[in-house]
Order: structure tokens, then sequence, then C-alpha cells
């Protein structure tokens, strides 16, 4: 998780003087009450707004937050902005302008981060112009003082400026284009230098993960479901960042902050439940959710936490709004906030989704595009995301147990990270699951004891190496078990014709790939075997696959 310093409302921006130097100064919004009929917005302070920056942000930039905050179910806002002068310009106690356009970006952030009450990164210069309704980002003017001022700032780490391409040269000369990639270039030792387009990749750098969790539970849109935009603008990025996946999301930071601050996971546990009673429901499989996070932990990280995890009080409020199916789940939960019973899985969904149509080519189409590389390191991605995110206290253990209860703790994330949450879960199913995987890895290096030995000893990269062996066993083992199913929902119920047509269309697409001598045999040959046509078109996608690897590395 991302522990960078976090204000709301509030978001720097690098202004240029007269004499062509650049002071940090930060822009301050708040939420304010307005009478009917009055200004939305009101500029205040030493630092002037030119009416030119007051009109855009009247009518480009307050329309971009509006439309995202009415997708999000909440009431429009009305701001007071102004702007702290923290630069060169604040020691002589003069004032600076705001003239141009280069502070819509930071106007925008600092805009939504108050309307949300979302917390942005504090750590940052931005710097851009709104160029259009839909939140594009086009190049400004003074960006290699703004570097500078930047560089000379210890509290800022990250640059971020519109992408520099030919259309910048609509607003640059190439000389100050040339000027403004060169700085940035120079500026990388002391800096990390981002480049946005638009609003969309604007927000996924400067609002984190926990922020939009804890914002979107305290505000109300944490459950608001996304309405597809048939313009798929940068607006829409913006809400679906705000929207997708923020159960996944919610579960990802309290391991996070059970690891390494439980007293603010446990706050965050109050908030989450606090929105269900507000909605007047019980989140489905609650208690097992939180049970299997407690599984994940390692046994130091559960020793750090300060049992009950959740106000009786609310889980009493809470536990009222279960159903009969909830019968199991509640009394899960009434054991794992006191952290009882602690000690005492569901495989990924390998539907491949496969519908047959009347193409002759469209089912090795179909087969190909689903169990291709590419599709496979997608669909098995969140895999790799949880062997990321796992929190290793050690490289090595002192005994084979203890070896075990490590790697029976990242099983349990690596199934709650891909989205299994059993409604009982069962430590010693999980044991025996991780027994076996780690045997089935360490098959032909001496098995779990080989394993011991590596980790007792932190030979060979120690326990982290081990973890990614098994993590690829286990992703290889979830990859078979899927094309398995796509090769059996695509051909199991074809008729011969149906299968000769199949074949003749993967013989059409793969024969360069294949000897003579089968190329050269009806199609009617092969088509009364499964195995043989799974042979073939895997054969194909092996073979597509290298030559793909090759044009990449050329």
């Amino acid at each position: 998780m991302d522990e960078r310093p976090q204000a709301i409302g509030i978001v720097n921006m690098a202004l240029v003087s007269g004499m062509g130097k650049a002071v940090i100064s930060q822009i301050v919004i708040r939420r304010i009450k307005q009478r009917a009929g009055s200004k939305r917005l009101r500029f205040v302070g030493k630092v002037r707004f030119s009416e030119a920056v007051q009109e855009h942000t009247k009518n480009i930039i307050l329309p971009i937050i509006d439309r995202i905050v009415d997708t999000l179910g909440l009431d429009k806002e009305n701001f007071k902005i102004s702007a702290v002068n923290l630069g060169a310009a604040s020691a002589r106690d003069a004032g600076i302008d705001v003239s141009g356009l280069s502070a819509d970006v930071s106007l925008f952030i600092a805009i939504l981060s108050e309307a949300l009450q979302i917390p942005v990164s504090s750590d940052f210069i931005v710097t851009g112009h709104i160029a259009s309704a839909n939140g594009d980002i086009s190049a400004v003017e003074g960006i290699p003082a703004k570097v500078e001022a930047a560089q000379k700032d210890i509290s800022v780490r990250f640059f971020i400026y519109p992408d520099l391409d030919d259309e910048s040269l609509k607003v640059l000369s190439p000389n100050l284009m040339d000027n403004s990639i060169k700085a940035i270039m120079a500026a990388r030792d002391h800096l990390r230098t981002r480049a946005v387009r638009d609003i969309g990749q604007l927000v996924r750098l400067v609002i984190t993960e926990e922020s939009v969790v804890w914002a979107g539970l305290k505000e109300g849109f944490f459950r608001t479901s996304m309405i597809p935009d048939k313009f798929n603008n940068p607006i829409q990025d913006v809400i679906s960042f705000l929207t997708c996946n923020n159960q996944e999301r919610f579960w990802n930071v309290m391991y996070y902050l059970f690891n390494k601050e439980p007293e603010k996971g446990k706050q965050l546990l109050d908030v989450f439940v606090q929105f269900f009673l507000g909605e007047k429901k019980y989140p489905k499989g609650f208690g097992a959710g939180l049970l299997h996070l407690m599984h994940s932990l390692s046994s130091d990280a559960r020793c750090r936490i300060d049992f009950p995890i959740l106000d009786r009080d609310l889980c009493t409020k809470l536990i009222s709004y279960t159903k009969d199916s909830d019968y199991d789940d509640r009394r899960i939960l009434l054991n794992v906030i006191d952290g009882e019973n602690i000690e005492d899985t569901c495989p990924i969904n390998i539907q491949p989704e496969f519908k047959l149509s009347d193409s002759e080519c469209s089912v090795f189409n179909t087969i190909v595009s689903l169990i291709n590389e590419q599709a496979l390191a997608k669909k098995f991605s969140a895999i790799d995301s949880a062997r990321a995110s796992f929190i290793l206290e050690s490289l090595k253990v002192k005994s084979q147990e203890g070896l075990f209860n490590i790697l029976q703790t990242y099983y349990i994330h690596m199934q709650r990270y891909t989205g299994s949450s059993p409604e009982k879960p069962d430590m010693g199913e999980a044991r025996c699951e991780v027994i076996k995987l780690v045997e089935s890895t360490f098959y032909d290096k001496g098995g779990g004891k080989a394993a011991f030995v590596q980790a007792r000893d932190c030979t060979q990269g120690g326990i982290r190496s081990i973890i990614d062996m098994i993590t690829e066993h286990y992703k290889a083992q979830k990859q078979d078990a899927y094309i398995n199913r796509v090769f059996k929902d695509a051909i199991a119920d074809m008729d011969l014709q149906e299968r000769v047509k199949c074949i003749k269309a993967v013989i059409k697409e793969v024969g360069r790939f294949l000897p003579e001598e089968i190329k050269n045999q009806p199609p009617e040959k092969f088509a009364r075997s499964d195995e043989t046509i799974e042979t073939i078109i895997r054969t194909y996608v092996r073979c597509s696959d290298k030559f793909n690897q090759s044009l990449s590395r050329m």
C-alpha cells in the first residue's frame, strides 16, 4: 500500500512569475453552504485568480466534477477556492496572480478531493491544462521552471506533466518543447516523473486504493454500480476507478492494515459496518471474509491484534439485518471478532464463457483466443498480484512446522486475493492443500524436506523463492484445468459433422506447423478424438506464443 503523505482538498502547484522563476504554492478547496442563486465558486485570498481562470474553472472543471459526483449519487457542492503562497513570493509578502491555465489540473484534483472527501497524495507537483469537457489534458508553458522549483522542494517526490506528443506543438514552439523534455529528463535523478494524457490517468497517480475505500464508505459511493458510458471518455475512466472492485479493494486494504497498523484496520472495519448499517443490510459472507482474512495473516501479525476487532454494539446492530441464510456466517462473525476458533477454500472460477457459433472457424479462433499466452496471463493475473502483495516477515524458518505455517498463511491469502471466499473456511483443509502443493512442486527435488532445508538455511532465496515456485506450480495447475474446461465446453457437445468442419479449419490455420503425414490425412480421422484435437490446437498455440515472444524481443 502507498504510504505517501495525504491531504483533502489541498494540492501543490508551481506558478511561474513574470521573472520566469517558479514558486511552489498550494490550491486549497473547501466545501461551503451557499444561499440559493449564489455563485457556486468563491475565489478568495491574497493569491489572485484571473477572470479567465475563474471562467474556465466554472465552465469546464466544475461540470466535470458535477458529472462525476452525480454518477456516484452524491449531492453537488459549492466551493471556496484559495491558494497558499509557499514560495519565495510569500517571504517577501508579495501576491501572485494565477493567470494562465496551467493550474487547471491542480484545481481539478483539489476540487475532486474536497467534493468526495478523498485524500490525495501531497508529495507531487502537477501542471497541465484541462483542454476539453471530457477531461483531456494538454501541454502548458513553463515546464523547465516548474521542474526546477520541484527539485528544490524536499517534500516533492513526483512531477506530473502533460504528455508531450506531437499535439503539444499546437501550444509549444519546437524550442520550448525540446527544452521541456530536456528539463524533465535531467530531473529524473531527483524526481519521479509521470506524463498523463487525461484525468483518468491522473487520478490513478494521486489517489490511492486505500483512500478510495475510506471515502467510498464514508461518503456513500462504496457500492455504486457504474453504468457504462457509450463515449468511453476520461471522465468515465475516473468514475470506473472510483467504483470498480471496491469490495476486493476493501479486503486488500484490510490485509495490509492488519499486518502494519491493526488499530487503523479496526477503525476501517467500524466504518465498513457503519456503511452497511446505513443501508440496513448485512454484507453477505462478512464473517467468512473476516475469518479468511485472519487466516491469511501470519501468527506474529495476529498476535499484534487487540481483540475484539469490532465494537460489539455495532456487531449486534449489524446482525439484526441477517437472514436465515446467514446463520452460519453470523456464528463465524461472532467468533472471529473475539479472536475465537481462528486456528481451527473454493478454487478460481474456471468457466471460460465459451459460446459456439455457426462459423466453422469460430471454434478454433475462440479456443485460441482463450488459451493463448496473453489470455492466460490476463485471466490468472490475480495469482501474481497475490504473490506481490504478500507480506513476508522473514526469509528463513527454524522448523518444518514453521515453514508450513507460513505457506498455509500464503495459500489462504492467495485464495482470498483470487476471489475465493468459502462459506466455512477450514484451516485443516488449507493445510492439506499446502502440503500437497509443496510435495508436487518439490517432487523431483526431495519433497517437503528439501523445501524446509532451503527455508532453514536461506539458500536459493529462502522462503521467498519457495513461494515463487509453489505459486508458479499452482498457477500452472489452474491454467491446465481452465484449458481442459475450454476444450470440453467447445468440443464435447459437437456432432461429427461439426467436428469435421472444425478440424478442417484447424488444419487450414496450423498446417504449416504440422508434419506432412498429419497434414495430408482426411479430417474425419482426427474428428473422433477430443484428445487429438486438443493436442493439435495446443501445439499451434505454443508455436504462436513463441513466435510472438521472438517478435517482442526484436
